[in-house]
């Protein structure tokens, strides 16, 4: 039975992390989100749509997909005997999910929000620093792309910082060293998802946020 529930788990995260929240919005709202915008499926592009409290909603789902079994694990909500190495496998697998979603024939999004879900979740202490720094990016650049990535980048950092000194002082809970090899993949496959992205920014090319709706 033991076995059974970390098996099922595991693949609960990555079926949940899969469920493309952006694509079911613009389906009630009657659009095929990726065929408009950028063609993605995140909040951004959702925004770009349908305005900015679509995209808060499409940002926070998909953020509540990284975060759900990362909390259910690290906070022991469900007994650490039932999970496989550390609660940062979930949000990585989560972010699995998000990317290459079974729904959406194993396509899918750029996994920042669920990315930010798993983080955030893990090590609350990065909340206000990835958060701060993608607005204040998005203010200088109004580019989302640059602020996903350098706010990315930013909080994994700050999260192997922590890891060193081995504690979240928010929440007190000790950090093992497998956050730093999942937060390192999660990172990569955040930046191999944006590379379009980059090669549009490259050629200045990239749509900038302020072009979300009201």
């Amino acid at each position: 039975m033991e076995i059974f529930l970390k098996i099922l788990f595991l693949l609960l995260a990555y079926l949940i992390g899969s469920i493309p929240f952006g694509f079911i919005i613009g389906k009630i709202k009657g659009v095929d989100i990726r065929t408009i915008g950028s063609h993605n499926i995140g909040s951004t592009n959702v925004g770009r749509a349908f305005g900015k409290k679509y995209a808060v909603l499409t940002f926070f789902l998909d953020m509540s997909k990284g975060a759900l079994f990362v909390i259910l694990f690290r906070y022991q909500i469900i007994d650490n005997k039932y999970m496989i190495l550390d609660p940062a496998l979930y949000g990585l697998i989560a972010m699995l999910g998000h990317s290459f979603s079974i729904y959406l024939k194993f396509k899918g999004g750029k996994a920042v929000a669920t990315g930010a879900g798993f983080i955030f979740s893990y090590l609350p202490i990065t909340i206000p620093i990835g958060v701060i720094c993608f607005l204040i990016i998005i203010k200088i650049f109004k580019i989302s792309s640059i602020g996903s990535l350098t706010a990315t980048f930013i909080t994994v950092l700050i999260g192997i910082i922590f890891t060193i000194i081995g504690y979240d002082p928010i929440t007190n809970v000790s950090i093992k060293w497998y956050f730093i090899i999942f937060a390192l993949l999660a990172l990569s496959l955040i930046y191999i998802k944006h590379i379009p992205n980059i090669k549009r920014l490259i050629h200045k090319e990239e749509l900038k946020a302020n072009q979300i709706k009201n």
